[in-house]
């Protein structure tokens, strides 16, 4: 094999983990160093998710592995062990030849993009653990064990840029919180496994009795809620864009339920290493003064009829409810709703809420 220079990979690995952004070129040089199709980095130790960076040489072929239920069926996954161990592993360190011909994620998947060889470079960012994997053609054929020997010692090496990401993750997760604190907002922060690792202190003291955090998940005691709040969750992390979700109401014995408001970043802004994958806003109509409507007025130019409603809204009133209780008709509320979105820049009412939240 002819020497291969990693210098502007490792560069480009550590520009990543400042600028998320960059993946993709991190890994487009990781690709070109090693005369390979295209990479990905992929998480080794659990929680896939869509967002992984990956090059747009391989983009055909991972819409395919996500829209299909190929990440599900990964037959690579079998060489996690010797990744972890070595720092490289290739198709041969969980197959054998007659085994890739035949298996149906190489016969069936990988062949329709022309694809046939990889090798996965580990990538270590604390206590989780990532792979680039490296995808080559049928043609260019699979890595030699000079080639992997090479890879396993720029292991370390891709690490730092992982490191650098995740660090920056943490201080951004860090200051989202605070900044929620100081609006008194109360709010969660959710991993790619749909696990709470992080709440605000307006979140501990409201998150007691029927609506909590049980082994990172966060639960009331209403069944179907918690089940709804789940998928909710769930569903924002696998979108192919960042968004919010609609409330979910938590149910409580005695008081107005808790208000959830799953949201997450767009996959242009988000950081797929760090542990923050998403967010839950929680709005407690019970304890939360309600928002004068002179100051919604001065913020937005809202009128009178648009502040009230707004801030019926921004508490979880239906439109109906809302109408009803004010003695107007439903075609005047949805005219004052569509006014109130183009005054406040939102398409939504989970969009209103948030946009909203700072002023609660």
């Amino acid at each position: 094999m002819r020497a291969w220079n990693f210098d502007f990979a490792e560069q480009e690995f550590v520009e990543a983990g400042l600028d998320p952004t960059r993946w993709v070129k991190a890994l487009d040089s990781i690709a070109v160093a090693t005369g390979s199709q295209g990479a990905m980095l992929m998480p080794i130790s659990g929680g896939l998710l869509p967002n992984v960076p990956y090059t747009e040489t391989v983009s055909g072929a991972m819409d395919e592995y996500f829209r299909d239920g190929w990440h599900l069926r990964d037959e690579r996954m079998r060489a996690v062990p010797i990744i972890t161990k070595r720092g490289v592993a290739d198709d041969f360190d969980g197959h054998s030849a007659d085994a890739i011909a035949r298996l149906p994620f190489y016969r069936d998947f990988l062949a329709r993009h022309r694809l046939r060889w990889y090798a996965g470079v580990k990538v270590a960012s604390g206590d989780d653990l990532w792979a680039v994997a490296i995808q080559r053609t049928i043609d260019q054929g699979p890595f030699s064990v000079e080639e992997k020997d090479a890879l396993a010692r720029t292991s370390r090496r891709l690490s730092t840029g992982a490191a650098i990401a995740r660090a920056l993750g943490a201080s951004a997760a860090a200051g989202a919180l605070e900044a929620f604190e100081m609006s008194g907002t109360a709010v969660v922060l959710v991993n790619r496994h749909g696990n709470v690792f992080k709440a605000n202190r307006s979140a501990e003291l409201l998150l007691v009795d029927d609506v909590r955090i049980v082994k990172g998940k966060l639960v009331a005691k209403d069944a179907g809620a918690t089940t709804a709040l789940h998928r909710a969750i769930q569903g924002l992390l696998w979108r192919a864009t960042g968004g919010m979700a609609a409330p979910i109401a938590l149910p409580r014995a005695s008081r107005r339920p808790v208000l959830a408001y799953p949201a997450r970043l767009s996959n242009s802004t988000a950081n797929a290493l760090a542990d923050c994958q998403a967010i839950v806003i929680l709005i407690d109509p019970d304890t939360r003064p309600r928002t004068p409507e002179a100051t919604l007025r001065a913020a937005f130019r809202l009128s009178e009829a648009e502040a009230r409603l707004a801030t019926q809204l921004a508490f979880g009133e239906s439109l109906e409810n809302v109408s009803d209780r004010f003695g107007i008709a439903k075609e005047t509320a949805r005219s004052q709703l569509k006014s109130i979105f183009v005054k406040t820049g939102v398409h939504r009412q989970a969009q209103l809420v948030a946009v909203l939240a700072n002023l609660l």
